[in-house]
């Protein structure tokens, strides 16, 4: 049967190692006062002596030094007892010298050194650095002549099978404080050492207080009063222990304990304790990728979760996959990804506690301080549920963040009395005196390092009483923190500590399957004894979401077995890792896991994929936050590669396409982050070939978005619609003039926004059409030129195309069934009516927009449908409602920043200001709008402007010089645009004015 050691071989390890030196006393005076022949055949002799005896304790003749030999044990095949052996071959060495006597040979005596220690050495073995052999060779030159010297390291840890005298303390060369020489004998092995880890789930101490306060909440929620506790502490400190502790005093209560476990590097995966959970509950992941709504339904109502069909419809919605190429557009510019992000957490908090009326419900999230953004609105979501429902919410954390709903436990360091009940504990008898206060002193109270101290000194019993002494074992175990005590119980594990290595690169929870695979040549049942010992070490548990799964004990644990590989060497297991999920067609760990993965192999190409991938999927569930975790580590990786690197360009394409879509998401299309970004990409686009651009439009069509204002989007529209006419897509090109039109018409380009309306629509792909509305703008393209038409047709004075278009516009959008595109359209038709002042029109409009707006959580749309609704209202009464309703609006439309189109908002709320008797203030917010379509580009209103505000100075009794120049201007502006209708009314107010 192979080993661990098969095939797998480190270019350089991290171990603990026992170092043996012999040497030949007085060799140079024996060589001159012999035969050289003969005194050749005898340290031959003796070196092959030595190296039986040496072979047959485990150990390995690393060198020979001509009058000695170096040795070491527990290198290069791990063993538990390594020192053990060799304190025992060091005694067999000393029978040597008799063997040697007699004619053939020449009679030696040896000296002998022995210590044990962490060392670094190469795979080849060629190159072993640390102190246990400098230690050896100083120890064999102090010693007498046919004699053995221990040091203190190796003595702890064989003192219940040899006993030892102290010979004296000396100074070494090279080492600071004076060093215990200790001479070992032989002596009776029955005797065995008392296992310090056969209880791991000892009574927690020193946690009264917090224990009465959880359960005084859990008391507090069977009555139906739930609430929120979260357990602040930093690693160590025993946060895990004592929510154990509690959900073992509720094994007698009749309830239900959810576990979540927030992960490391998991910070870009949306609700991933949430979705674990969901897996587990439908038992086949597919389900839930595929969007099977029988079997979701199925496995709620088996596990007593009676949920309505939108609550399944919503969570399948967020769980299902998806086409990566939605992700890298920009989205329509409303909050309707907050709102269906909103959707989903609620549903999620329905799920987790519809049971609860019936069955009181511990929710316990673990490790919060790794928890991405929705996982951190769901535990909120259901603080905000505890206090009528019977639930408690337990959270633990390292960092403190605000909570207005939960009560803090803060877990400081255990108080002396209890740091003494722990070290009793683990001893079961009577520790030595003072050690539990020396223990206490090193560990400051934190109780992982307290028992792993108790344990430490458990194993060594140490030979005295003495303060230096302990500090001593300390010292000589290489042991100066928390880190240093797990990596050797680490080490106590043998062969088996390979094992947790390669366990540790995989994660904190990791799959025997894979952990096999990476363990390459070692049969399947070496493994399993492998993981069976560190389980019954405490090293690794099984996982209790993942069947054939199990985690490290703890957090610390794993980085220190991680920490103990060379970095050399954990590039090499990362590498393996990385190449199987490169190879696999659907990678078995999520996509930022194998990002990392890949990144530590040095794989950035990989990396930088993966990374994009995870992105892809947290973009297209509206989880912004957590793809920009994702976004950070592929711009990483994509900076290292070359620049020569055959993929670099396309995939620093395609993290500008996400990075402008989120950035536009978080900061808003009109940030300077989005702007920057955008301009960035575009700078690499333009350079590229017409099917490169073709493929990135999105680039483009973010860049025209993001436009500071019309005049620069106008000029960027031509750009775009210029670049896009060589390329073979016409989705493509339909899109380009999809952003020519839109720009136009507020530019008061009128008949080049028909002529794009015109070239576009003669695209049109109904097929392709109903993949793209969901991402270009968030409404169809068709439904969108028609209703730029029907407006440029009105201002240009066609009102027989104006009224076919609108027509067309409002019944093609309700055959898509689209909500985006039915609210474009029906914003079209308001916006139309009201231009013609035709209120009741706008007022009915105004709420079917509103009742679709509110159904879809469209938030700007909200706002403009209220907006229209309110000035309609006021404009037939003075209905007090009127008012209310349009500054609700205005309000919301102001929060949100979302106002497109300015210039004819702020009409509207100059006539509101008009009808309650405010004319200065109305003209004021008319001068205001002028500036700004002015300064802007908005200026298809511009005219119109100028008319209201001759109307305003006039009510106001303002100079006819001023009257008479604004409606010059407006004729002109309107003439300019070829916007008859609008100069038309223009040139009436003008003829209206008294002859001067």
């Amino acid at each position: 049967m192979k080993t661990l050691d098969a095939r797998i071989r480190f270019t350089g390890e991290r171990r603990q190692v026992t170092a043996l030196f012999y040497d030949i006393v007085g060799s140079t005076e024996l060589l001159l006062r012999s035969e050289p022949e003969k005194f050749f055949r005898s340290v031959s002799a003796l070196h092959q002596n030595a190296e039986t005896i040496i072979k047959k304790h485990g150990g390995f003749l690393h060198q020979r030094l001509g009058d000695g030999g170096c040795c070491f044990f527990g290198y290069p095949d791990q063993s538990e007892d390594a020192a053990e052996s060799a304190v025992q071959a060091s005694l067999e060495l000393l029978g040597i010298a008799a063997s040697t006597k007699g004619k053939a040979r020449t009679a030696f005596r040896l000296r002998i050194g022995v210590a044990t220690g962490l060392v670094v050495f190469s795979a080849q073995g060629d190159e072993i650095v640390g102190t246990a052999p400098v230690l050896a060779a100083r120890l064999q030159a102090e010693a007498e002549p046919n004699s053995v010297l221990v040091a203190d390291s190796t003595v702890q840890l064989t003192r219940h099978n040899f006993d030892y005298s102290l010979v004296r303390k000396a100074k070494l060369k090279g080492f600071e404080e004076p060093i215990a020489l200790w001479r070992p004998q032989e002596r009776d092995r029955s005797t065995s050492a008392l296992s310090p880890f056969s209880e791991w789930d000892r009574p927690i101490r020193g946690r009264e207080r917090e224990l009465a306060a959880l359960s005084s909440a859990w008391n507090s929620a069977l009555d139906g009063k739930g609430s929120s506790i979260t357990v602040v502490g930093e690693a160590g400190i025993g946060k895990s222990r004592l929510i154990g502790e509690f959900a073992r005093s509720l094994s007698h209560t009749s309830h239900e304990t959810l576990i979540f476990q927030c992960g490391r590097r998991l910070e870009s995966q949306p609700l991933h304790p949430f979705m674990s959970f969901l897996e587990r509950l439908v038992a086949e992941p597919s389900v839930l990728k595929n969007g099977d709504s029988g079997a979701f339904m199925q496995a709620l109502q088996t596990s007593g979760r009676a949920l309505g069909a939108d609550i399944v419809d919503t969570i399948l919605s967020f769980t299902s996959d998806r086409s990566p190429a939605t992700s890298r557009n920009l989205r329509v510019s409303d909050l309707s990804g907050r709102a269906f992000r909103r959707k989903v957490i609620e549903a999620a908090a329905d799920i987790l506690t519809c049971k609860a009326t019936g069955v009181p419900t511990l929710l316990v999230f673990e490790d919060v301080h790794w928890a991405d953004g929705m996982t951190l609105e769901l535990i909120d979501r259901l603080e905000s549920l505890a206090g009528t429902l019977p639930i408690l919410v337990v959270q633990t954390s390292r960092i403190r963040r605000s909570l207005a709903l939960a009560t803090e436990i803060e877990l400081s360091g255990l108080a002396s009395a209890a740091v003494r009940d722990l070290v009793a504990s683990v001893w079961r008898e009577r520790p030595p005196p003072g050690l539990s206060d020396f223990i206490l002193d090193q560990c400051d109270g934190m109780p992982l390092y307290a028992e792993e101290l108790a344990n430490f000194f458990l194993e060594r019993q140490p030979l005295g009483k003495a303060l230096s002494e302990w500090k001593g074992l300390l010292l000589e175990g290489g042991v100066s923190s928390l880190n240093d005590l797990l990596s050797a119980r680490l080490a106590a594990t043998g062969s088996a500590r390979r094992a947790a290595q390669f366990a540790s690169v995989i994660g904190r929870e990791f799959n025997i399957l894979l952990l096999a695979y990476l363990l390459e040549g070692v049969s399947r049942q070496t493994v399993e004894i492998a993981v069976e010992r560190l389980v019954s070490q405490g090293i690794i548990e099984p996982s209790a979401d993942t069947p054939g799964s199990f985690q490290f004990r703890h957090v610390l644990t794993q980085e220190a077995a991680y920490s103990s590989l060379l970095k050399s060497d954990r590039r090499r297991i990362h590498k393996r890792i990385a190449e199987l999920l490169i190879g696999e067609a659907k990678p078995s760990l999520p996509a930022a896991i194998a990002a990392w993965q890949c990144a530590e192999a040095g794989l950035h190409d990989a990396a930088a994929r993966f990374g994009l991938a995870a992105a892809e999927a947290s973009v297209l569930r509206s989880a912004m936050h957590e793809a920009n975790v994702s976004l950070e580590l592929c711009a990483q990786e994509v900076d290292r590669l070359s620049r020569r690197h055959p993929d670099r360009t396309e995939l620093a394409l395609g993290l500008l396409e996400l990075q402008g879509v989120v950035a536009t998401a978080l900061e808003g299309e009109g940030s300077e982050s989005a702007r920057r970004v955008y301009s960035r990409a575009m700078q690499l686009l333009r350079k590229q070939a017409s099917a490169v651009r073709s493929k990135h439009f999105p680039v483009y069509w973010g860049w025209w978005f993001t436009a500071p204002n019309i005049l620069t989007q106008q000029s960027r529209a031509r750009i775009l619609v210029g670049d896009m006419q060589t390329v073979e897509d016409q989705e493509t090109r339909l899109q380009s003039y999809h952003c020519g039109w839109a720009t136009s018409f507020h530019a008061g380009e009128h008949e080049f926004c028909l002529d794009c309306v015109a070239r576009g629509l003669d695209l049109y792909d109904l097929e392709r059409a109903v993949r793209n509305r969901a991402f270009f703008g968030g409404h169809d393209a068709k439904v969108c030129g028609l209703g730029e038409s029907a407006l440029s047709y009105l201002l240009l004075d066609n009102a027989d195309a104006s009224e076919h278009a609108i027509g067309q516009c409002l019944d093609w959008a309700a055959s898509t069934d689209h909500a985006g595109s039915m609210v474009h359209a029906l914003y079209y038709a308001v916006v139309l009516r009201r231009c013609q002042s035709r209120y009741d029109d706008v007022h009915d409009l105004g709420e079917q927009m509103l009742a679709l707006a509110e159904r879809h959580g469209l938030a700007a749309s909200q706002a403009r449908a209220n907006m229209y609704c309110g000035w309609a209202e006021l404009m037939t009464s003075f209905a007090e409602r009127g008012e209310e309703r349009f500054q609700h609006g205005l309000l919301l439309q102001q929060q949100l920043g979302t106002d497109d189109n300015f210039s004819m908002h702020s009409d509207m709320h100059a006539q509101v200001l008009q009808r309650l008797g405010k004319p200065a203030e109305a003209l004021a917010t008319i001068h205001n709008a002028i500036n700004v379509g002015r300064n802007s580009g908005q200026r298809f209103w511009l005219a119109e402007l100028y008319r209201l505000s001759a109307r305003l100075r006039r009510d106001l009794n303002d100079p006819p010089s001023l009257i008479r120049r604004d409606l010059t201007r407006a004729v002109q502006i309107a003439e300019g645009q070829k916007a008859a209708w609008l100069a038309e009314r223009a040139k009436r107010a003008l003829d209206g004015l008294p002859r001067s």
